[in-house]
């Protein structure tokens, strides 16, 4: 296995136009290493991990939608990680040398040899004395397990869990939140660029109306496919503050062109198709916890290009900026409710329903900039 990892630029787009196309090529070392991780007030030893986003260079290489992590470990001389789990599903590629395999199963791993952990399994590693391991780990959703080491996404065996299942929800969720409010969506409007160009803020406005219906779609199949009582009402309260915005858009603001985008009409209605097949948990994270929390953020970031003249109620942004917050809380209280095992699941929801809107909204953002 080389130190060298030779990463051609051709399916990553450059953050700006001065940015080299040309295929660069990154050193192992340079990526750095951490050797153990506090967890529950415990250290625990990793051997050694280089998450590929403590790099700066590889950080802007990898994609944000449809984000996966992959990092370096490696194990040596007796090294053991010990017994753990954590909430994505990982894969492990033997790439030079061998490891035992540990946990809820065993099993003595070679060179080419592929491990498929699934989410919430218990497993380790562990080398012998004199023998060493070198390996790729894999993840497909959400942050690396240890890209973040001050909050790493594992619990150890033996170790107190110090937080339930849904305050590890909120925390992916505040997380992507995070993300998302360096969406390249809101750099035309940072720059003053959409306030001052109506053929850019036309072009965001017609895009937009796009997903606007959407929305309305997918409250109205929730509010259909709803039957706890308990919560019919509450969502028949959303739907009533809600209803109708896509055309306060379309009237209040002159869409006068809709755009066909192929990528935004399915990323939409990808948010349509689960309010049908999902559970009443999942429904409550994909509309509340990703898309309510989201929509304060896009209308407080976005308002400053689309000044209102009298009432705040009569700006489709400015209504956004302002309701959403309460909408966002909606639906915690029955997610606090759940057991422990329905979580790794809710979570997986939220990391694909966060992918889907990043997805919408870049192609928004296609269009503003085109």
């Amino acid at each position: 296995m080389t130190d060298q990892l030779s990463l051609p630029r051709t399916h990553a787009l450059p953050r700006s136009s001065q940015e080299s196309l040309e295929p660069f090529t990154v050193a192992r070392s340079d990526i750095r290493a951490i050797t153990s991780v506090d967890v529950a007030g415990e250290r625990h030893l990793l051997g050694e991990q280089r998450d590929f986003r403590r790099h700066e260079a590889l950080a802007r290489f990898l994609p944000e939608y449809g984000r996966y992590s992959l990092a370096w470990v490696r194990l040596h001389d007796g090294e053991r990680l010990d017994v753990h789990e954590h909430p994505a599903a990982s894969m492990i590629l033997v790439c030079r040398g061998s490891v035992r395999l540990i946990g809820d199963q065993e099993q003595l791993l070679r060179e080419g040899d592929t491990v498929c952990v699934p989410a919430g399994s218990r497993h380790g590693f562990e080398t012998g004395p004199g023998e060493v391991f070198h390996g790729l780990s894999v993840q497909f959703e959400g942050a690396g397990l240890y890209e973040d080491e001050r909050h790493a996404r594992v619990r150890f065996a033996g170790t107190e869990q110090l937080s339930t299942g849904y305050e590890e929800l909120e925390r992916l969720n505040s997380e992507r939140l995070r993300r998302y409010s360096s969406h390249r969506l809101f750099e035309p409007f940072d720059d003053g660029t959409v306030a001052r160009d109506p053929a850019a803020r036309a072009r965001f406005l017609s895009a937009l109306y796009v997903w606007s219906r959407a929305f309305q779609r997918m409250l109205y199949a929730r509010q259909a496919f709803c039957t706890d009582p308990r919560l019919i009402e509450r969502y028949a309260g959303h739907l009533r503050e809600e209803f109708g915005h896509d055309v306060l858009l379309r009237e209040r603001h002159g869409v006068t062109e809709e755009v066909y985008d192929p990528i935004l009409e399915a990323a939409g209605n990808w948010f349509v198709s689960q309010m049908l097949g999902s559970g009443e948990a999942a429904r409550i994270v994909i509309v509340h916890l990703v898309v309510e929390s989201s929509c304060e953020i896009f209308g407080n970031r976005t308002r400053v290009a689309f000044p209102h003249a009298g009432n705040p109620e009569d700006s489709y942004f400015d209504l956004h900026a302002a309701v959403d917050e309460d909408h966002s809380a909606l639906g915690r209280d029955h997610l606090r409710t759940l057991s422990a095992e329905e979580f790794p699941e809710l979570m997986r929801v939220c990391e694909r329903a966060w992918d889907q809107l990043e997805l919408a909204h870049d192609r928004i953002a296609a269009h503003i900039l085109r």
